[in-house]
């Protein structure tokens, strides 16, 4: 035995011969190197990250910071970190840690001299990936040699729990058009990524996909991947680089067990990128992602990339202004960023401040997907004494306001020349040189017919009817003309409108004029007829064919409500029926007369009837006097004759 080995095993038997214990708290003369007990303590590390307090339980016996218990999930990395108790370690201590029923997880291993102290973490071990509660033990060997006698033991509870499973909602995928340099985000993914459909080593977007367990923790191990291309043109490349790099893809590309239509079964880190690349073809490409952890198979997310094919045609696709200024100014806003701001607080033509365009182009291929140019639509002017200089920028689609979603849109403005004038015209022909023709000779072309327009000198108010109904939704048209009676250039000022009544919703703000007019809108009316009856104006200060602003106002009227014109109804049925009451009344009495008058004639009748009875009767009875009278006259004058 050697003497260093004979002095540590003397002081021990002093030690123990004084009755202090090897799990006795050490005495205030302790020398260095002469730890009486260990105790596993707080800064014991879970996958590398220092125990949560929630993930510990404290019994501070045997030294400050002592756990006596601690929880971890199934299969994750464990290093003990343990004090030496009323001394230190050395180099010549050995340790080893087993679980009790499982078995040794750290093999006999020495302090290294760096590491010698009060406190030292041990060589990590991998957790049972069964879920339970096991006791792990902590051997360590004064000065190298286990021996009963002189071995110092602690022993912890190590509960271990179902290891928590991918979470899709937590982990992200967002999608990125480019090929290298930036990694996809959260505002990247909020419009729609598209590249030339071209065969090359340019990547044409890429996919970032951050792997979060359901408890918010990053998953660098544990998770696989299947993504495929379930509908649409293209490839795809996947990595568990955190940063895409530049031309992953190819102009020939070999397939294989990551690069393909469908890559399957690829293992997951923290952060990885999936590359997206074209094969030739344009399109809409779907891309479907699911995650499998714990042979559980979770369908996660699908996204869109839109391959464009070369442009072969231009077209105005929106106009919103065509009158430009007279005597030099630019209309509407050649920006790839429409903002907020730009369109709502600056929204006139002639605006500083503007992300309006006078006129958007679109640029399309062969199959009238829209494509974007290799660069932006120039100016060619039919009339450069009117119309100096045209500008145009890819549309970024990143906001609310985006003429599309990122691609084959180009927002554009004009500008007139100072000596252009009220009335004059131009043509403008906005063009790209053809990919397909020869550079400087070929190009692809769309035109659009400009003017020029002055500033205001007459303007009017006026309703779209001459009478509504209370409440009624209204249509109130402002007009502008300059002074040689043509509309105004587009983004003139144009004046609030003012009521002399009480109306229903908002009275027109103040705006623009465009093409000489701004009018309320007819399909979403905002503004509407007083409900008293009578008539009513609109009114504006502007211009009335001089060089000073006055009133100019417009009239209309309101007629009586329902109910009024039901009361007024009900009382001329009413009256109606009076008057025909009388009329029956009198009818009544003039019948009454007439069947008196009729009973008295009547009566006369049948007094004039019995004189003339009377009459005949006498008449009768002379009658026949006389005629017995000349029959017996007969009879004597027969007999004489006779005789």
């Amino acid at each position: 035995m050697s003497t260093k080995t004979l002095r540590k095993r003397l002081a021990l038997a002093v030690v123990a011969a004084m009755g202090f214990g090897l799990l006795s708290v050490a005495p205030a003369n302790a020398t260095a190197g002469g730890a009486l007990a260990i105790a596993v303590n707080t800064g014991t590390l879970d996958d590398g990250v220092a125990l949560a307090a929630s993930k510990y339980t404290k019994n501070e016996v045997r030294a400050t910071g002592q756990i006596s218990a601690f929880s971890v999930e199934a299969a994750s990395s464990v290093a003990l970190k343990v004090t030496a108790v009323g001394g230190t370690f050395t180099v010549d201590d050995d340790y080893k840690v087993d679980i009790t029923g499982y078995g040794l997880v750290v093999a006999v291993t020495a302090f290294a001299a760096t590491a010698s102290g009060a406190s030292d973490t041990l060589t990590a071990f991998t957790a049972p990936s069964i879920p339970g509660t096991y006791t792990v033990n902590v051997t360590l060997a004064k000065d190298g040699t286990f021996a009963s006698a002189t071995d110092l033991v602690t022993s912890v509870a190590m509960t271990v729990t179902a290891p928590s499973g991918v979470s899709p909602t937590l982990s992200t995928a967002y999608i990125t058009a480019g090929n290298a340099g930036t990694a996809a985000d959260v505002d990247t993914n909020d419009y729609t990524a598209s590249a030339s459909a071209a065969l090359a080593a340019a990547n044409r977007g890429s996919i970032l996909l951050t792997m979060k367990n359901t408890s918010g923790a990053a998953m660098t191990t544990g998770n696989t991947l299947t993504a495929q291309i379930t509908s649409g043109p293209g490839y795809l490349v996947a990595t568990t680089t955190d940063l895409p790099t530049a031309d992953q893809c190819s102009a020939t590309p070999l397939y294989s067990a990551t690069v393909g239509r469908a890559v399957s079964a690829f293992a997951l880190d923290a952060i990885n990128n999936i590359i997206i690349c074209a094969d030739g073809t344009p399109g809409v490409a779907k891309i479907s992602l699911s995650v499998t952890n714990q042979l559980v198979t979770t369908a996660w997310t699908t996204k869109e990339f839109t391959f464009f094919g070369t442009v072969r045609t231009l077209s105005i696709d929106t106009t919103n202004y065509t009158i430009g200024a007279a005597g030099g100014d630019e209309t509407g806003a050649a920006v790839s960023a429409r903002t907020a701001t730009g369109e709502v607080t600056n929204a006139g033509a002639l605006t500083a401040g503007t992300t309006t365009p006078a006129f958007i182009i679109a640029a399309k291929d062969a199959a009238g997907q829209l494509a974007t140019a290799a660069s932006a639509p120039t100016l060619k002017s039919g009339n450069e004494a009117v119309i100096a200089s045209a500008s145009c920028a890819l549309d970024d689609g990143q906001s609310a306001y985006s003429s599309g979603e990122g691609f084959g849109l180009y927002n554009c403005s004009f500008t007139t020349t100072a000596t252009a004038k009220s009335g004059d015209k131009a043509t403008l022909t906005l063009r790209i040189s053809d990919p397909l023709g020869v550079s400087g000779i070929d190009y692809l072309t769309t035109t659009i017919a400009v003017t020029v327009g002055g500033t205001r000198y007459k303007e009017t108010v006026a309703f779209d009817k001459t009478s509504y109904n209370p409440g009624e939704a209204m249509v109130i048209t402002r007009t502008a003309t300059d002074l040689s009676g043509n509309p105004v250039a587009d983004g003139s000022s144009a004046p609030a409108v003012v009521f002399n009544k009480s109306i229903g919703g908002t009275a027109p703000a103040a705006g623009f004029y465009v093409g000489g007019k701004l009018v309320t809108s007819s399909t979403k009316p905002g503004v509407f007829a007083p409900t008293a009856s009578g008539v009513f104006e609109a009114r504006i200060t502007g211009y009335n064919s001089a060089l000073t602003t006055s009133a100019i106002v417009a009239t209309s009227t309101v007629g009586n409500d329902a109910a009024t014109v039901a009361s007024e109804a009900a009382a001329d049925a009413a009256a109606e029926a009076t008057d025909a009451a009388n009329a029956a009344t009198d009818a009544a009495n003039a019948a009454a007369e007439a069947a008196d008058a009729a009973t008295a004639a009547a009566q006369d009748a049948a007094d004039a009837v019995a004189a003339l009875s009377a009459q005949v009767a006498t008449l009768v009875s002379g009658l026949k006097a006389q005629l017995t009278a000349l029959t017996n006259l007969v009879i004597k004058i027969q007999k004489k004759v006779k005789a």
